[in-house]
């Protein structure tokens, strides 16, 4: 912590650290570039792997929630890739966490302790969504974060927080980073059973705990600093998006996709958790499973697994997304002999069962 800090913000920032260790990392980092360029990237941190798969949900598929009681049924309005895995260790296919449509809208899941989706106090009448399905929904029926975010604010599906894991141990306390091929963005958080927006196109990083408007503070006192030597370099959610926000805007404007591609993914690798880091003091963060990164205005999904030298990707222009044209899926994650465009690579599967309520 540097030496020029006073007292009262020594107090307010170690009360934010303290909040990180309830939270599992993960990170996710928007860049706006020149020549209407929107690249995210987020990383995935995790105690297992999760078996994670391409997945294609092309339009006009009938999908349901697994929300339990009430559980919402709906047609997909746009196709979507995402990356799909299995919350169980070994188990089936069935939770989404990350992806984008052909629209351009990107979805990010991550972990956020703090997060109440409010089951408990919840109308007996609202139609209900497993935690699992969230980022499905959000990209097959919306195409602009301005859409999405009315709807959200409407607040008309209760969303089911089904714990997972092993043992069921696992708690389903998520936020939601969602952006655009404008370079809109939003963050989207339920306290108290309420939904609390974050919306605008400053709003380009996010990681966990603790809440985004501590976070936002957080980073205020930091950017007082000349951070070219002071910069917190944990791996603590707080200064993961510290750092994810200073280099993020050291970013070079460049119109060249391969070099913007490539600097968002060093920025992804900076607040990555490396593998195998001991924490004993800390031992829910665990370290990076995989990184994905969305190029919004091409239209192509990379992924990087920390367990294999190769990247991979798909083409969403090369994808069939016409109503009746089926789902598709690969293996991403232990998959090691994949590299490259593996879009045609992508093979008929059946529909995501998605994790519900016992």
């Amino acid at each position: 912590m540097p030496k020029r800090l006073t007292a009262a913000a020594a107090v307010a920032a170690l009360s934010l650290a303290a909040a990180a260790p309830a939270a599992l990392a993960c990170s996710r980092v928007t860049w706006l570039g020149p020549d209407q360029q929107v690249i995210t990237g987020r990383s995935m941190d995790w105690p297992y792997g999760f078996n994670s798969h391409f997945y294609v949900i092309p339009r006009g598929e009938r999908l349901n929630g697994a929300g339990g009681v009430n559980s919402l049924s709906w047609t997909t309005r746009y196709g979507s890739v995402v990356v799909s895995g299995s919350t169980e260790p070994g188990g089936a296919i069935d939770a989404v966490f990350d992806g984008v449509n052909e629209q351009g809208l990107a979805a990010n899941l991550l972990y956020l302790a703090e997060n109440d989706f409010g089951l408990a106090t919840a109308p007996a009448g609202r139609p209900r969504l497993s935690f699992a399905a969230w980022t499905q929904y959000l990209l097959s029926q919306y195409a602009t974060v301005k859409e999405l975010v009315q709807a959200v604010k409407a607040d008309q599906i209760q969303i089911v927080p089904v714990p997972f894991g092993p043992g069921g141990k696992a708690k389903a306390t998520v936020h939601m980073a969602v952006s655009d091929a404008s370079g809109d963005s939003a963050v989207i958080e339920y306290l108290k059973g309420k939904p609390v927006i974050h919306h605008g196109r400053q709003y380009q990083v996010m990681t966990n705990s603790p809440v985004y408007s501590e976070q936002l503070k957080l980073n205020a006192f930091w950017s007082t600093k000349d951070r070219t030597h002071e910069l917190p370099g944990s791996i603590q959610s707080p200064d993961r998006f510290v750092r994810g926000s200073y280099y993020n805007e050291q970013l070079p404007p460049t119109s060249d996709p391969r070099q913007a591609l490539a600097g968002v993914m060093s920025v992804m690798r900076n607040i990555s958790v490396p593998w195998g880091t001991p924490d004993p003091e800390h031992p829910n963060i665990s370290p990076t499973w995989w990184r994905t990164l969305i190029d919004q205005k091409n239209r192509v999904y990379y992924f990087d697994s920390a367990l294999s030298p190769q990247m991979m990707w798909v083409n969403l222009n090369q994808i069939d997304l016409k109503p009746g044209s089926g789902v598709r899926a690969i293996q991403i994650e232990g998959n090691e002999g994949l590299q490259g465009n593996v879009t045609r690579q992508l093979q008929p599967a059946a529909a995501i069962a998605f994790l519900a309520p016992k």
